[in-house]
This record gives structure tokens, sequence and C-alpha cells, in this order.
């Protein structure tokens, strides 16, 4: 029989486990984001950064645009057409990272994704038509070929991300990769030998009339973290080596796609929201509406971690160097020693005032010239 010091003493530790639970619940409770709900506030985004360096690709191949980016201490990869170039940190060419062709030992002109191994500095080539994994040394020296295992129902899905975290490479798929009635595949891991690790798939099964990929998303936080969320869910991820949790929810209201809107144009108010690039002090992704006319929507979110703050900024106020009166528009986040950099782009014409900014000149009868890659370093505090 419980005595009555007994029951006492009961109560106040169910108390006490209850005001745990409810702190925990507290800690754990996520931000939710409502573009729509955000309102416009001037602001100077170049206070976020501290230095702006530009580094212009030299003359040896003609690069037409952006290419994707692969940044090492002292050297840095280009994915182009040419196949997967290497460049010192003052843009001149060094090596060539195999070739590309039919053979055992090359990797098809566009049908392939590039991942780097920055701590063993190894560049792996996987070929999904093949599901063959191609490794390369860090002067374009071939290393091995290995295949790749997947799960049948993914195999024939091209993945559109694939990115190193920790000793894992990681493939990322848009949300109608699979066949109706299934859940898609989000992300899935291998080991360096081609070995299926495990595997991610939406809560949500797809609908066999949603023909867009517009809801998916994917970016790199860092060198272990990738931002990835589905905009017909609630959830934006934070996926790390063998672990994935919500990180932030996106609110409820008409600028959430719906997986029966008409594609390509659902309806007027529906938005993207995209590049969200997550850094240490606050986070700055884009909105659009599909560049709907005469309505067009074209607009950044930033939030401040530190105070808690929403701002809207339009696309023209991304002047991150106020030298040239040119917006710089991130498109990836990379961390060189430790610091946060957005990877922008411009072209040779825009710097002629900053004559330092292009060492390899520029050839008067392409007054665009090359691709000159920005880094914008981020404030640390």
């Amino acid at each position: 029989m419980i005595e009555e010091t007994d029951m006492k003493l009961l109560f106040i530790f169910l108390l006490i486990g209850l005001f745990s639970c409810s702190d925990g619940y507290k800690n754990t409770e996520l931000l939710m984001i409502n573009p729509d709900e955000i309102s416009y506030e001037p602001m100077d985004i170049s206070a976020v950064a501290d230095s702006v360096i530009y580094i212009q690709f030299d003359n040896s191949f003609i690069l037409p645009g952006f290419v994707s980016l692969y940044w090492a201490d002292s050297c840095f990869f280009a994915n182009t057409r040419e196949g997967v170039l290497k460049y010192d940190t003052r843009g001149r060419f060094l090596y060539k990272i195999g070739d590309i062709g039919d053979g055992p030992k090359e990797y098809p002109r566009y049908s392939y994704r590039c991942i780097m191994d920055k701590s063993n500095e190894v560049i792996y080539i996987y070929v999904y038509s093949e599901q063959k994994l191609l490794s390369y040394s860090f002067t374009g020296k071939f290393i091995k070929s290995v295949q790749v295992e997947l799960p049948d129902d993914i195999k024939i899905y091209f993945p559109s991300f694939a990115y190193m975290q920790g000793d894992l490479i990681y493939f990322y798929y848009d949300n109608n990769m699979g066949k109706p009635g299934k859940r898609p595949y989000y992300w899935l891991s291998i080991k360096k030998d081609g070995t299926f690790v495990e595997s991610y798939k939406g809560y949500k099964e797809i609908v066999e009339k949603y023909e867009g990929i517009y809801g998916i998303f994917y970016a790199a936080m860092n060198d272990s973290t990738v931002v990835y969320y589905d905009l017909f869910e609630d959830s934006i991820y934070h996926v790390t080596p063998h672990r994935s949790y919500a990180a932030y929810l996106w609110g409820q209201g008409n600028f959430r796609l719906l997986e029966n809107d008409p594609f390509p144009t659902p309806p007027v108010e529906r938005r993207i929201c995209t590049h969200f690039f997550d850094t240490k002090n606050f986070f700055l992704f884009q909105v659009t509406n599909f560049n709907r006319q005469p309505d067009n929507v074209n607009f950044f979110v930033y939030y401040d971690k530190k105070n808690g703050e929403f701002a809207k900024i339009q696309k023209e106020e991304l002047l991150f160097d106020e030298r040239i009166n040119v917006p710089l528009f991130p498109r990836s986040l990379i961390q060189i020693d430790g610091r946060e950099y957005f990877i922008c782009q411009t072209n040779t014409a825009a710097l002629l005032d900053i004559p330092k900014a292009i060492p390899w000149g520029m050839d008067m009868d392409d007054l665009e010239g090359n691709p000159v890659l920005v880094l914008v370093r981020l404030k640390d505090k």
C-alpha cells in the first residue's frame, strides 16, 4: 500500500517530468516562414560582408555562363561543357580531370555528376547511365571505376545534386522522381566503393497529373550539411551524415504549391522559394512566381538569426560591392579557412573600373568574356 509521503513524492516527480517535457518542446519549436507576410524594409546588404574578391578565369577555355564550382584550399574545380577543369585561386587553368568520351576512363558530356572529396583530394564522377563511379586525383590521374548499388526503382533517375558529406556520397533527387502512387526519393547515400547505405523518401505519394519539379530545392550549407526542402511539405531539412532533421517550417498560405496545380502555369499567387542559403548569422532565399507577367514577383527574404527579424530585399539591391553598381546574385555558399563566402558571378565588362580584378585582360571582340567569380566573404560576427 502506497503511503501518503510516497504519493507526495510521486506527485512531485510527475510535475518535474511534465515541466521538463514542456521546456523541451519549447526549445525544439521551429521557426515558421511565410514569404507573403514579410514586409519590405530598406537594407544595405553589403553590411553582411567584410570583403569581396574577384577571380577571372584565364582564356584556356571559353566558358559560357555560370559553371558549377567545387572549392578546395588552394584551388577550385569548374564543372563545364569541356569537362571538369582545375584552376588555381588566380583563375589560371592547371589540369583537366579525365576526359569527355565513352571510354572506360571517360565520362559523357552532360549525363554525370561531379563530387569533390576535399579531405582525400579525390574527384568522383558519377555516370548515371551506367551506375558507375569514376575517381581521379586532384592532378587528373585516373584512379579506378566501381559500380554503384542503387535500389531498382531509382536507378533510371538522374540525381539533381551530389555532394560529399563526411565519408559518404549523397545523391539528391527532384520530388517527381518515381512512379505515381509511390513515395518519391528525396536523397540516398552510398560509400566510396559504391555500396548503398540508406535512403530517405517523402511522406506524400507522387500525384500522377503533377508534371513539374518546381517544388524541390537543395543547397550546401557547409562541408557536411545540405539544406533540402520540398514545397509540397512543411519541413525544411538539414541533412548531415547519417542524420537528418527539420530545421525550419514553411507556413501555410496561398503561396504554397499544390500537387494538382496546372503545369507550367500554376495560379498567380503561388511562389517558388529557391536558392536557400543558411549561414551562421542569417539565411537568405529567393522568391519568384514563375516569371508570370505582368505581375512578375522576384525578391529575396533575409532573416537575421540574432534579432529574429525578417526583411524583404529586391533583387536589384544585392549590391555587395560599392565599387560596382551591379547586383551580385549568390550561386552557392562555401567555407574557406573556417569563413563563409557567397560565390557569385559577373562578367569582365562590369569590372573595367577595377583593373586588378581582371588580370587576364579583356578581349575586345568578346565584350562579355569568360565569367568572373566573385567571392563575397561574410562577417563572422
